[in-house]
């Protein structure tokens, strides 16, 4: 049975060298940044705790009952979490390097952006979970429940899977193949002078994009053909009538695709279309799934990348993790989002704190929440070999403290697994772990 206890007089008795508290009872205690280094937990009580930032190196959680707890950017190296209950844990950035989590249930839990390097997760519960950019390189998941798909979005290099495997390259990330310009060799046939199948599908698509208008009667090939239905508007069919697209406006500056996705030639039509600097810029899922290309200059340099909010975390991740130590990110190569038809540099990416494991871009123009699975388009740099200038590094509270502490107008916010508290009043004082906050320096 659980011991209660305040956190304060557990502070207090850790302050004075006691170390053990097996079994106590601190649910739903809230303690951001709490400094706990080595401390003895197991079989304790934790249940929906809020110890974001937390220094917890090397503790014994074995057992510890840690569902819905708020771990945030914790460092949890070396900790003991055998046998501990983290469903629905949030771990977002959390340090889990060499823990132990053998027989651990995480069912449901946020690791993204972790670092489980050298983790020890044998026979563990890591179905739902999710892992997007989390780094689990050389770590042990023998026997672990887990599904593949989940697993691929962490860097594995050198773990092992549930299954004995050993992962010796991590994967990369997914891009859209990038199609060639279709090349002619010999002049596009006119409609004098061809017949149906001298047109190729690629030839029909291409012309039918770029605006050659009025088309020849003859611009069809055996597989396609267009249609049109005025105003400017016309439709790519297959030969039996199926609908694959539709093009609409007087000029390529002013047009828009419509691709339905699950129709005949559909990918077809996308890779000329990227060929061409069309970019899907909406996604339509009713009544029929279509995509709406328009056309985007994209910037000398840079390479378009397309797939979930998920992945796009995991490219930004990877771009922090191959700077230098300390590099301040205004002089990285950012990535940039697309905002409608104009590129948004990313100045950063945010977690949700629901458990559904969405993202917070934010860009100069604001802030924009998508869920994990939606579909963005998004450049990276090519460019390599440029200078970089280091700089400081952060103190560690700087980072630690991002997210969960707010100070203005003499208001101090406090993000909780509850949801924010607000503390008014002039001259306040705020102490954490014994060490005094610079309010101001929020």
């Amino acid at each position: 049975m659980s011991k209660a206890i305040t956190l304060e007089t557990l502070l207090s008795e850790f302050a004075r060298g006691v170390r053990n508290f097996r079994g106590v009872n601190l649910a739903g205690s809230m303690f951001p940044l709490v400094q706990l280094s080595h401390v003895d937990l197991a079989g304790a009580n934790l249940q929906g705790i809020n110890w974001s930032g937390a220094d917890l190196i090397k503790a014994n959680l074995a057992n510890a009952n840690l569902q819905g707890a708020n771990l945030i950017g914790a460092d949890l190296s070396g900790a003991n979490l055998t046998d501990a209950n983290l469903q629905e844990a949030l771990l977002s950035g959390a340090i889990l390097v060499g823990a132990y989590l053998s027989r651990a249930n995480l069912q449901r839990a946020v690791l993204s952006g972790a670092i489980l390097k050298g983790a020890v997760l044998r026979d563990s519960n890591l179905n739902e979970v999710n892992v997007v950019g989390a780094d689990l390189s050389e770590a042990d998941l023998r026997g672990a429940i887990a599904r593949r798909r989940d697993l691929e979005e962490a860097k594995l290099s050198g773990a092992t899977l549930p299954n004995g495997e050993v992962v010796f390259d991590a994967e990369e990330l997914e891009e859209i193949p990038v199609a060639s310009t279709v090349e002619h060799t010999a002049a596009m046939a006119t409609a004098t002078e061809t017949t149906v199948l001298e047109w190729t599908n690629e030839q029909v698509i291409e012309k039918l994009i770029l605006q050659q208008h009025p088309l020849p009667s003859s611009c069809q090939s055996a597989d396609l053909k267009v249609v049109h239905l005025g105003n400017h508007c016309y439709q790519l069919r297959t030969a039996n009538d199926t609908v694959v697209a539709m093009v609409e406006g007087a000029s390529v500056a002013e047009e828009t695709v419509t691709v339905f996705s699950e129709a005949p030639f559909a990918d077809l039509v996308a890779s000329v279309l990227q060929a061409l600097s069309f970019l899907p810029t909406q996604y339509i899922p009713e009544p029929i799934p279509a995509w709406q290309y328009e056309q985007v200059p994209i910037p000398a340099g840079s390479e378009v990348r397309f797939g979930t909010a998920r992945q796009l975390w995991k490219a930004w991740w990877l771009l922090l993790k191959s700077t230098a130590t300390g590099q301040e990110l205004s002089q990285l190569e950012p990535l940039q989002l697309l905002v409608g038809k104009s590129w948004q540099p990313i100045c950063d990416i945010a977690f949700s704190p629901s458990a559904s494991g969405g993202v917070i871009i934010k860009t100069p123009t604001g802030d924009r929440p998508y869920s994990a699975d939606a579909l963005l388009t998004w450049l990276e740099s090519v460019r390599s070999g440029a200078p970089t200038t280091p700089s400081p590094v952060p103190t560690p509270t700087t980072s630690l403290w991002n997210g969960v502490l707010k100070f203005e107008k003499n208001c101090l916010t406090i993000q909780t697994a509850a949801g924010p508290v607000y503390v008014r009043g002039e001259n306040l004082t705020v102490t954490l772990g014994g060490q005094t906050i610079d309010l101001n320096q929020l």
